[in-house]
């Protein structure tokens, strides 16, 4: 073989090899991949599109092992399916790799929360209140006054509540869950006040009116009653409880008529349904009534 023969075929194999470049996995390659497998399931959390988060996040999982971040949001992932031991061992994981995640603490105590396991919900959330870096206290302070309301204690839930209105004014749901306490212990005027805050929060929120309507009827004042019970109807035409209750409330002030309307518009639009089957009952207690009191007219 010549020499200019083997100068060609060294040539060839050069440019051969030289056309698949090697991959390199160097430490900044992989963390370039992780990074965005972790940031693209934040993304779909974000989003709602829970699969597609445990899927990136599962895959950045695998590139780096030992994150707390990751832990922490895999743990969230698999809370938002309804896996709550699951999401509670990745919370728990995530901790053991960083203890001052505050928010993961937080968290895992909304799935005891999920579980009723209420008194382990309770001691994380006040872990979550001892940190002074913690960003947002006031989730741990409203998530101890849910607590604390699920084991019936409405004095301990008004009490964390209250602390989490302080720390943030125009927290909607604290403000409407604190009037409902006090609507429990029949302090009306506390409730009235705290629904209307929660109220001058989000003009929407429907259940505060509700709320404020059904206490507007057990203290009698009909009027007040039945104004505010519109407001609900005028955000939510097909809000059945709210129709139900004027109707009742018509009838009983005496506008039979308007009332009786009411009622048998909410027997039709909700003939299986609980006010759909308690407003067909009230139609034939009227009825009977009605019946009853022009026999006795005809007797006369």
């Amino acid at each position: 073989m010549s020499s200019g023969t083997v100068f060609g075929l060294l040539l060839a194999l050069i440019l051969i090899s030289g056309c698949v470049p090697q991959q390199t996995t160097g430490p900044a390659q992989v963390e370039k991949k992780w990074q965005a497998h972790y940031q693209l399931g934040i993304n779909h959390l974000t989003e709602g599109q829970t699969p597609q988060a445990v899927k990136e996040l599962l895959a950045a999982q695998a590139l780096s092992s030992g994150n707390a971040d990751i832990e922490h949001a895999l743990g969230l992932a698999y809370q938002r399916k309804g896996l709550y031991d699951q999401a509670a061992d990745q919370y728990k994981k995530s901790l053991q790799l960083e203890p001052k995640l505050t928010e993961a603490r937080n968290n895992l105590g909304t799935v005891y929360l999920g579980k009723g396991m209420h008194d382990d919900a309770i001691d994380q959330f006040q872990q979550c209140l001892k940190d002074p870096a913690y960003s947002t206290p006031e989730k741990a302070a409203y998530n101890l006054g849910v607590a604390y309301f699920n084991k019936k204690d409405l004095d301990k839930a008004i009490e964390h509540y209250e602390k989490a209105v302080l720390i943030k004014e125009d927290y909607t749901e604290t403000l409407y869950n604190l009037a409902y306490c006090y609507q429990e212990k029949k302090n009306y005027g506390k409730a009235i006040e705290y629904y209307k805050r929660a109220l001058s929060t989000d003009s929407t929120f429907k259940e505060a009116y509700y709320q404020m309507g059904l206490i507007y009827e057990d203290q009698q004042e009909h009027t007040k009653a039945i104004e505010t019970l519109k407001k609900v109807t005028d955000i939510d035409p097909d809000h059945m409880a709210a129709r139900y209750r004027t109707g009742v409330i018509l009838v009983r002030v005496g506008n039979v008529e308007r009332g009786l309307d009411e009622l048998k518009s909410v027997a039709k639009a909700d003939p299986d349904g609980p006010y759909g089957k308690d407003a067909q009952t009230e139609i034939n207690l009227i009825n009977k009534a009605e019946l009853k009191d022009f026999r006795k007219k005809m007797v006369r």
